[in-house]
């Protein structure tokens, strides 16, 4: 059995995009996840311990965070966690791996403009039609950049 998880962290390197040899895409990436805590005795935000994740996006997804997500860039990523065991040599250790459902750039650091891409055939026979699909109102007719601007935020920390 797998768990699910979803973990926030940093990209560590730009993401890696290669094919099965079925054909199937796969991006393969490292998340570092580090724990923030307030400590009150310094009145500031210190570093808990980081946790790297080998995460691997397939398919559609994996092709569009290959050419989303770059080295540094904060993501959020929920998928099923894999425990697994490694040796090679003398050397052995424990790798957190992660089949990724959902990756995404992290709001609370920045902005990002969303392009949505159309769907084969194939992707909408299991379910929404392509106009449930998109968001209300959406149409060709609609710009692809925002008439807003966004007002820089303070982060957290």
């Amino acid at each position: 059995m797998k768990d699910h998880i979803t973990i926030v962290g940093n990209v560590g390197a730009d993401p890696e995009f290669r094919r099965l040899p079925d054909g199937t895409p796969v991006v393969s990436l490292r998340v570092a996840s580090t724990d923030r805590r307030y400590d009150a005795k310094s009145g500031a935000w210190v570093d808990g311990l980081t946790s790297w994740y080998r995460v691997s996006v397939f398919r559609t997804l994996g092709e569009h965070v290959a050419a989303s997500v770059r080295k540094g860039q904060r993501v959020v990523v929920h998928g099923a966690l894999a425990i697994k065991r490694w040796e090679a040599g003398e050397k052995s250790g424990t790798d957190a791996e992660i089949d990724a459902f959902a990756v995404g750039h992290d709001l609370a650091f920045g902005t990002t403009v969303f392009t949505g891409t159309a769907r084969t055939k194939e992707e909408a026979s299991g379910g929404a039609t392509d106009a449930e699909w998109a968001a209300p109102g959406l149409d060709e007719a609609t710009p692809s950049e925002p008439q807003w601007q966004a007002e820089p935020v303070a982060t957290p920390f």
